[in-house]
């Protein structure tokens, strides 16, 4: 069942909690692309500040995923030409009434709890699940409805580190069996607070096709969880 967490994990680590100096988290991701896990891991993310760092830091080709403002990621994104990093996706802050023109393939648009899920078409709508709010399983779940219903990709970032649900955080493997249970016409609600035991791990793919990634400034934990219920070698 690999495939189904194939380019799931964005690589975060610079972002707190992690916090990793550059240099350090580029060689970290460079090293996990080559290693046995590589496909899983998705673009390294990085806010526009600390872009020319990580085109300084990279000596292998690097796939990257820009965090800024609007106005301010296409003059970034000008600035890897000729580079090893190839940008493939753009993360702005929402709300948005359009989608700028930006040569990548995705953007995401975040959106604060409280202020809604519409995006421009096209967009990945982009919550956090962690920081300074945590959303509650019924604020989760409405989101998690809202996609579904509307045909809309996302992507979380933020207090996922955990495969399952614990302690009052989400699980990024409970978020997968919701939307899965939410497009078989089941309230989602449930799956984001159940033990493992109480969800159908053999029908997670389904959740990919909206569940697009998550953000995480740390693969091992994830990873560890996932071989726990064996989905990962």
């Amino acid at each position: 069942m690999t495939s189904v967490f194939d380019g799931f994990f964005d690589d975060a680590a610079i972002f707190p909690p992690g916090n990793a100096p550059v240099e350090v988290a580029v060689k970290q991701h460079e090293t996990r692309r080559a290693g046995p896990q590589g496909d899983l891991l998705g673009p390294l993310v990085s806010d526009t500040a600390r872009l020319p760092a990580v085109l300084g830091a990279a000596t292998e080709p690097l796939r990257l995923s820009l965090v800024g403002g609007v106005d301010e990621t296409a003059s970034a994104l000008a600035s890897t030409s000729g580079t090893r990093v190839e940008p493939v996706a753009v993360e702005v802050r929402g709300p948005v009434a359009a989608l700028p023109d930006l040569p990548v393939r995705t953007i995401a648009v975040e959106m604060a709890w409280g202020s809604g899920f519409d995006v421009p078409a096209g967009a990945v709508l982009k919550l956090r699940c962690g920081g300074e709010y945590v959303p509650t399983p019924a604020e989760l779940g409405a989101a998690i409805a809202h996609c579904v219903r509307h045909d809309q990709p996302f992507k979380l970032t933020a207090g996922l580190h955990a495969a399952v649900a614990h302690d009052g955080a989400h699980g990024f493997v409970n978020v997968m069996a919701a939307v899965v249970a939410a497009m078989h016409g089941d309230d989602p609600e449930p799956a984001l607070t159940a033990a493992p035991a109480d969800l159908d791990l053999t029908s997670l793919a389904e959740a990919r096709r909206l569940f697009r990634s998550i953000g995480t400034c740390d693969l091992d934990e994830p990873l560890a969880g996932l071989r726990e219920l064996g989905l990962v070698a």
